[in-house]
């Protein structure tokens, strides 16, 4: 009866149906028809009764045989209702957009619940916590603040309810049990426990947050589950085929949702627990590109551990991504985080760190590192007694600049979302400790600030330009520096030869050559420290990462040529990881490039993508060597490493007969997508990556 296969299915031809038919979302629609109804509230009610409203409306789309219920499907319509024709409905949509709210950068989403307490107490729980905190916050503000949370809660618990009675109608008494029971009060079973779980991420998306995170999974589901297997209510299968249903469900929702296993716990011990290996085999077993599965690695973490985790990436889905301990834990230290707190980080979105339901939702931008690099060396064109000194010096300069200017700028953009005109009462009930101080998320509620991330592009493209201009220019004397820009200028035109010098005369990153790796530990180090030296309006912190998701190819059509040989408006290096192709002396040469720079100030992650021929792990032996390697990424103190076991022959055959190859799943930057549904640009960036084998 209870079968995931059917429902992943399912899911998958609804999903088509949906984004290839005039589908009409309907939520915009409820929420402008709250706001009319409540115009003259406190903007915390009419966004509590907005989200009411969407909860109340929402048909409740059903899947037979499905044990864990709910769907976003009912959102949709094919049509309008009764009583909405075209013009109502263009300017309903026109009130739901001039009301506006958050955004991701503004902090909306890319964060999380604060899960352990919600399966401690439950709904009810929080409803209490809330009544309670009105009698001893009695002010107009703390009083609407509240009875905005409360009202939230309250719909949550009655959308549960509504689901119980519809699966109950459809014939599902054990899914309907289970909905009433975590309703009104707290999950006493695993089944009930991961329920109320993805009923809360589906709330989130009913807002339309995006990119939400279910943290540390295996840790505060896992007592549920132990009990269950206890006391003979649960086999290890049955968990395994919820968890499943779960990852399904996941993909019904779509884009990037992070989910962290492994680790260490708040006292330092491993973490790792039969659960960590349920969800690596329902990753396995369900090969969704939408569970973002992160695995946190240390020196204690158990052998079999990094044999389950490569029995999965080995299927090229793309999962998990490795997170080592050692390296983000000191960096949550450093600015202040109790080490208890800083050991039960997660991941949210792609890579980014989060303290998990104890803060503002996580944010970041773009930051053109070679765009800055290139506006230095113009700087000094022309100039006589040109030194590599000076060249690093005006970079320097230009990126103290430019730096303070990003973070002004977002502090600008921020300024224009005051959290009493965009209140955010749902997750600040969840999010600790919002009920308790009676203050909206973003608006001091939260037990910790924001982390705003500013993502440093181009670290290859830049490291290696800048080793370019050392050996070809200083040391070697091939060229002079204005003939090298001069060169860049004109995008090497007629001067092949110098481009091919540029690039086979100079060492790269990724080769374990000190001479551009000590380059890259600077700009890493460097600009690490300079982003936390700045603070957000709210007095969150500002910290880097070396990350561009896929920007590194919109990024590239901003940067003229480069001193490392690439040509002008084409992609730049991808995230912390070396040059396409240009990492030539194996993988052992690429690791140990890559973990020379220090990380642990890089507080939102980096990215580093490693690709192999399937081949090159075959059978027990390869199992040891990429064990080995997993085991070096912990040892070295990398930050982060993923991987794509698809070669090149399949990839491009999916390029040229995509019909054949829809369930193609590879990992892209810090996320994994479907590659037949990737643009043609990004499709060519996953295959420009070197490709490791075995000679």
């Amino acid at each position: 009866m209870y079968n995931w296969q059917k429902i992943k299915e399912e899911v998958r031809q609804k999903t088509h149906e949906l984004w290839n038919l005039p589908a009409i979302d309907m939520r915009p629609v409820w929420r402008a028809l709250a706001y009319r109804n409540y115009a003259d509230q406190p903007e915390p009610i009419v966004r509590a009764m907005a989200l009411k409203r969407v909860l109340m409306e929402d048909k409740l789309f059903i899947y037979n045989g499905d044990i864990l219920c709910g769907s976003h499907f009912g959102w949709y319509n094919s049509q309008l209702p009764d009583g909405i024709n075209e013009d109502k409905y263009q300017k309903l949509l026109s009130e739901h957009h001039l009301r506006g709210q958050r955004d991701f950068w503004a902090g909306w989403d890319h964060t999380l619940a604060d899960y352990p307490t919600l399966l401690s107490i439950g709904i009810s729980g929080y409803i209490a916590k809330a009544k309670d905190s009105m009698l001893q916050h009695t002010s107009s503000k703390e009083q609407t603040t509240l009875q905005a949370m409360i009202i939230t809660l309250e719909a949550f618990s009655s959308y549960i309810l509504r689901w119980a009675d519809a699966v109950d109608s459809n014939g599902n008494k054990i899914a309907a049990s289970v909905a009433r029971n975590i309703a009104l009060k707290p999950p006493e079973t695993f089944h009930e426990a991961v329920q109320l779980v993805y009923f809360t991420h589906l709330v989130f998306e009913s807002e339309g947050r995006g990119a939400m995170a279910l943290g540390r999974i295996d840790q505060y589901l896992y007592r549920f589950f132990k009990n269950d297997l206890d006391e003979n209510r649960i086999t290890r299968n049955e968990a395994l085929n919820i968890i499943c249903h779960l990852w399904v469900k996941l993909e019904e929702n779509g884009g990037i949702q992070n989910i962290c296993i492994g680790g260490v716990t708040p006292d330092g011990d491993d973490a790792t627990n039969e659960l960590s290996y349920i969800c690596l085999e329902a990753t396995k077993l369900v090969q969704s590109p939408s569970t973002n599965l992160s695995a946190r690695l240390h020196d204690n973490t158990p052998e079999e551990f990094y044999r389950a985790c490569f029995d999965v990436i080995k299927t090229g889905v793309g999962f998990p991504a490795i997170f080592n301990d050692h390296v983000l834990i000191p960096g949550l230290l450093e600015i202040g985080i109790p080490i208890e707190i800083a050991r039960d980080h997660c991941m949210v979105g792609c890579i980014e760190t989060m303290l998990a339901g104890r803060q503002q939702a996580w944010s970041d931008s773009r930051y053109n590192m070679p765009l800055h690099l290139m506006n230095s060396l113009h700087k000094i064109k022309g100039q006589k007694n040109i030194t590599f000194d000076l060249i690093m010096k005006t970079f320097i300069t230009e990126m103290q600049i430019s730096i303070a200017d990003h973070c002004s700028n977002y502090n600008e953009y921020v300024a224009g979302f005051p959290p009493d005109k965009y209140p955010d009462p749902f997750l600040s009930a969840l999010t600790r400790d919002c009920i308790n101080r009676a203050l909206d998320i973003n608006d001091g509620g939260a037990e910790y600030r924001r982390m705003h991330g500013i993502a440093v592009m181009g670290l290859a493209t830049t490291s290696d330009s800048l080793a370019a201009i050392k050996k070809t220019v200083f040391g070697d004397k091939r060229f002079t520096f204005d003939e090298v820009m001069n060169a860049i200028d004109n995008d090497f035109q007629n001067n092949e030869q110098m481009r091919l010098a540029l690039i086979n005369f100079a060492p790269k990153y990724g080769n374990d050559e000190n001479e551009v790796d000590d380059i890259a530990s600077l700009l890493v180090d460097w600009t690490s420290k300079e982003c936390l030296k700045h603070k957000t309006l709210d007095d969150g912190r500002f910290v880097s990462a070396m990350a561009a998701n896929t920007s590194n190819i919109p990024a590239g059509l901003e940067v003229g040529a480069t001193p490392d040989g690439r040509h002008a408006f084409t992609p730049l290096s991808d995230a912390a990881s070396p040059y396409f192709g240009r990492d030539i002396n194996g993988p052992t040469a690429f690791l140990n490039s890559v973990a020379k720079p220090d990380y642990h100030r890089v507080l939102t992650g980096s990215v580093v993508n490693m690709k192999f021929e399937p081949s090159f792990f075959q059978g027990i032996e390869g199992e040891k060597v990429f064990i080995s390697l997993m085991q070096v990424f912990v040892s070295k103190r990398i930050q982060e490493l993923q991987f794509n076991f698809t070669g090149d022959e399949i990839l491009l055959e999916a390029q040229k007969n995509p019909e054949m190859h829809r369930n193609l799943v590879v990992r892209v930057s810090g996320f994994s997508s479907y590659f037949t549904q990737l643009s043609k640009e990004v499709q060519d960036d996953v295959i420009r990556r070197r490709t490791h084998t075995l000679k």
